[in-house]
């Protein structure tokens, strides 16, 4: 029955990886990340496999964290995009819980099947496709998105990590193997059931401060949005204002034209009626839509880009009902336009320009192109990922609004033209 150990040992080993590449986020390319990994950790994998199978559990476990764990974690951190203790309390993490489940199912096979490896065979077996499928589902995302806004913070979380390695390793191993003194199993269960909630609760305390800080952003935003609006109707209601002083004076302003063409001064009547139509523009204002939040938003974006001597390609045609939430909708363009204006700013006056388009049929499409300079990263969800902190956040919140109605969104780079586009 060796044969099931033995099976067991790889998968584990395997398996580790496998998770630990769920939350890891690499440098280079999917497909150099994955070359280099598989060149790796295959050898690494089969040369500790062979030791555990020739030493045996009790004289391998304490050589693991020299034949397996530093030389994995060298290979790693050198991938790594985010190192320090973002690295540290992933790899750890992650090493951690699979020794928990093997440590645990060492336990239960002692006691359940002395003579046999099966409930270490079926546990191991069941245990990593459940957990990897909770990784996959509930975490990655979260835990991914996490890293890349916070950089801060993360040393002390990677002690923890390093402190349960080395704590759960040498109560199991040192100075005998752990069922050999029972008599400290108690104390193991207590740190089995304390690390994984230690490991939640680090990861939900920096969910909440992220959903802080984005909750923050678009209150900053919407604010923002009020004071557009505000202005706005500070401007519609001065224009109707030299609407009504146009309108009262226009039957003085026509006497004094029919007087003139009874004159026949014709030559100062096309003067006069120029004048007039300059006065007349001055009562108009530039609508961009008929939705008022929307409106606003555009024309405060669009008077910043104009400040900025952004060269401007408009085309407006919006539906009169929108499919999404105006007020959202808003928002996702605010962060669009923003990413625009201040990726043109950094360059040469004649080479900026944003190019905003919006088609109401066959369906509700908007595109948003703008000149800039520089290397775009994407993420495995093709959203572009920013290196600054605070950064970023915009594109995420444009894509989860349109997974929230479930429309399209694509982020495209392309000789020094990033493109926006949003289908519903």
């Amino acid at each position: 029955m060796t044969i099931l150990k033995d099976i067991s040992v790889m998968w584990s080993l395997i398996h580790t990886l496998i998770m630990f590449l769920f939350l890891f986020e690499s440098r280079y390319p999917k497909k150099k990340t994955l070359t280099i990994t598989l060149i790796t950790m295959l050898p690494l994998i089969l040369v500790n496999f062979v030791l555990f199978v020739l030493l045996g559990p009790a004289k391998y476990g304490p050589l693991m964290l020299l034949t397996l764990s530093l030389p994995s974690c060298i290979v790693f951190y050198i991938l790594a995009k985010y190192r320090g203790g973002r690295f540290f309390f992933t790899f750890c993490m992650i090493d951690t819980t699979v020794l928990e489940v093997i440590y645990i199912t060492n336990i239960l096979n002692h006691y359940l099947t002395p003579n046999s490896y099966l409930v270490t065979f079926i546990v191991r077996m069941a245990a990593y496709p459940l957990i990897e499928l909770w990784l996959f589902k509930k975490l990655r995302f979260i835990y991914l998105d996490v890293q890349r806004q916070y950089s801060q913070g993360w040393g002390v979380f990677g002690i923890i990590g390093v402190s349960f390695y080395l704590a759960i390793t040498l109560l199991m191993t040192y100075p005998t193997p752990i069922i050999e003194r029972p008599e400290y199993i108690p104390v193991l269960s207590i740190l089995f059931v304390l690390m994984p909630a230690i490991y939640l609760h680090i990861i939900t305390t920096l969910r909440h401060q992220q959903d802080a800080h984005k909750m923050a952003q678009q209150k900053t935003i919407l604010n923002a949005q009020v004071a557009n609006l505000t202005a706005r109707m500070d401007e519609f209601a001065a224009a109707d204002q030299r609407f009504r002083v146009e309108r009262h004076n226009v039957r003085h302003k026509l006497n004094t034209i029919a007087a003139m063409i009874q004159q026949e001064q014709y030559d100062d009547c096309l003067k006069f009626l120029a004048e007039y139509e300059k006065s007349l523009d001055k009562t108009r204002v530039e609508r961009y839509c008929q939705h008022p939040v929307l409106d606003a938003m555009l024309y405060s974006y669009i008077s910043k880009a104009q400040s900025k001597d952004i060269r401007l390609d408009l085309g407006f045609a919006f539906p009169d009902e929108i499919p999404v939430d105006e007020i959202e909708l808003a928002t996702a363009i605010a962060n669009a336009l923003e990413n625009a204006i201040n990726a043109c700013e950094k360059l040469p006056q004649e080479e900026r320009f944003i190019e905003i388009k919006v088609i109401q049929k066959p369906r509700f499409m908007m595109r948003i192109v703008n000149s800039y300079h520089g290397d775009v990263q994407f993420d495995e969800d093709d959203i572009p990922v920013s290196h600054v902190k605070d950064h970023g956040l915009g594109a995420h919140y444009i894509a989860a609004f349109c997974n929230k109605y479930g429309g399209y969104y694509q982020f495209s780079a392309d000789d020094d033209t990033f493109t926006l586009l949003l289908n519903f």
